[in-house]
């Protein structure tokens, strides 16, 4: 009966050193790393922003494609990543609300209609209908920070949010402002306010990703412009 109860011991704690040697493996795994990567550059933006901007209620753009997707899909891991990361930097005074723009139409026809540089890192840039983003900020009006995870969108000069006199502000994950127009564009962009802050990597330092606001990004584009994109 002892010697059974060994047995059975040994095989539960066998069991059990399996299961820890398996989570071992996978935290250190390429996309572990990555999944943790984009969760603390989403903590640094958020206390970035709740320094800019103490107690603000933020507009998260989230991936469209993610809605109907599976929970253990990739693009919903990183956006979950993106998310706590970010609700942690704001702190528990900041209210969060994800919101999904629409896919322009056309793209569902016809995928080829619709150009998407191939260089680029946000390619729902040129995929999510510009205009659902203004009815998107238009149905919360009292969130004044969006931050996207999937980059501005195109044509985003003719949308009311980017307007002089309208009050809300871009914060932005991984960008690619080539869309704005020339760096002189981009600086405008932060000098104005309507980009509140980035965060990306830093070409010269891996400890910690960069955080970009209008008080250091003219030198950013001096000596790191593909951290913006260019």
């Amino acid at each position: 009966m002892i010697a059974r109860r060994h047995l059975v011991l040994a095989s539960v704690l066998g069991v059990v050193a399996v299961a820890a040697i398996a989570f071992l493996s996978n935290s250190s795994s390429p996309k572990s790393v990555a999944l943790a990567a984009r969760q603390h550059a989403m903590e640094l933006l958020g206390a970035r922003i709740a320094k800019l901007r103490p107690e603000c209620k933020v507009l998260v753009l989230s991936n469209p494609f993610t809605k109907d997707s599976s929970y253990l899909n990739e693009k919903n891991q990183y956006e979950r990543a993106s998310l706590r990361g970010l609700r942690k930097g704001l702190g528990g005074r900041s209210s969060v609300m994800v919101v999904f723009p629409e896919i322009r139409p056309e793209y569902f026809s016809n995928p080829q209609s619709v150009f998407i540089p191939p260089d680029s890192r946000t390619p729902l840039s040129f995929l999510m209908r510009p205009e659902s983003v203004d009815q998107l900020a238009e149905a919360h009006p009292d969130y004044r920070v969006i931050v996207s995870l999937i980059g501005l969108p195109s044509e985003v000069d003719k949308l009311k949010i980017w307007s002089e006199n309208d009050p809300r502000a871009f914060a932005l994950l991984l960008p690619d402002l080539r869309l704005l127009g020339p760096p002189a564009k981009a600086v405008e962009a932060f000098q104005r306010g309507k980009l509140l802050a980035a965060v990306t990597e830093d070409s010269f330092q891996s400890a910690d990703p960069l955080i970009i606001t209008r008080d250091n990004v003219v030198e950013v584009l001096q000596r790191q412009p593909k951290a913006l994109g260019y």
